[in-house]
């Protein structure tokens, strides 16, 4: 299954679920929030395509 932008996804790394901004080559730029508290923290990273799995 292909990843594309507004997929959830999760990662044996981070078990919380995020969502996929932008894809490009082999990594995808995931957007989560901190703790799983929408008053917390957001934070952005590039992970790899083949670490995530689409919830």
């Amino acid at each position: 299954m292909d990843i594309k932008p507004g997929d959830y996804v999760a990662s044996d790394d981070n078990e919380a679920t995020m969502t996929v901004l932008r894809v490009e080559g082999g990594l995808a730029l995931c957007q989560w929030f901190v703790d799983g508290d929408v008053d917390g923290d957001l934070r952005e990273e590039w992970v790899a395509v083949s670490a995530l799995t689409v919830l």
